[in-house]
């Protein structure tokens, strides 16, 4: 077990061999230049505009084939929460916000050299950690009038598309489809009780073709159709 007492961060460059190993400790791994394909138990990505967390105990297998650097962050294990030790890694686009953190770690490691995150840590963490709903997850909430696809989905989590649906199972209790039916079905019940939006309308707000869509599910889920619905939830 690694006994470091504080984060370590290293500018890392890595080779066209392939390496796999797991350590004890979380890593945060963030592109200055080039790419790395990694691959983290049934995740596969490639880190170019992107960031990834590679949680303790992870076995992970990487390699670069181009000219690479990246910023690289060893967290000792005990700065962990339970809810961040978690199996899978978490990836994020590298956005201004996260642009803007390498900068700070930057700055820190020129200006000493044993460079104390201990005091970013807890803003790192947030960005990483909190509200760190699946991607796939919160795209099927942002974009529920679209037409998606499971293999889409999948996509955004770096799954194939057989574990992803065992594991969106697992993590809603429900199937990909099944997810999307239901909040498409919220968001129509929404708009019936608060706008005077005629049934078609409705329907293609909440991503279905026709106003047949929308009743049938209606009638699976509520036993009454739209029209029904409305008028059960008039006001007044």
């Amino acid at each position: 077990m690694e006994t470091f007492r504080d984060i370590i961060a290293e500018r890392r460059t890595y080779t066209a061999t392939k390496n796999t190993h797991a350590h004890g400790y979380g890593q945060l791994i963030i592109p200055l230049q080039g790419e790395l394909a990694i691959k983290a138990g049934p995740q596969s990505l490639m880190l170019k505009d992107t960031l990834f967390y590679v949680p303790p105990a992870c076995e992970h297998t990487y390699h670069s084939i181009v000219r690479n650097e990246f910023l690289v962050l060893d967290i000792p294990h005990f700065m962990l929460s339970a809810g961040d030790t978690q199996d899978t890694g978490i990836s994020c686009p590298l956005n201004n916000q996260w642009k803007g953190i390498r900068y700070l770690i930057l700055n820190e490691m020129d200006d000493r050299p044993e460079p104390a995150l201990k005091e970013l840590f807890p803003y790192i963490s947030h960005c990483l950690f909190q509200e760190q709903q699946p991607r796939s997850i919160r795209y099927i909430h942002e974009h529920y009038d679209e037409q998606l696809t499971v293999q889409k989905l999948a996509e955004m989590e770096h799954y194939n598309r057989s574990y992803y649906s065992d594991w969106f199972l697992k993590e809603t209790g429900k199937t990909p489809s099944s997810y999307i039916q239901e909040v498409r079905l919220n968001k129509a019940k929404e708009l019936l009780r608060n706008t005077n939006l005629s049934i078609l309308n409705i329907a293609i707000q909440v991503g279905l073709e026709h106003q047949s869509s929308l009743t049938r599910l209606f009638q699976q889920y509520e036993r009454v159709t739209p029209s029904q619905f409305r008028k059960m939830h008039a006001a007044g």
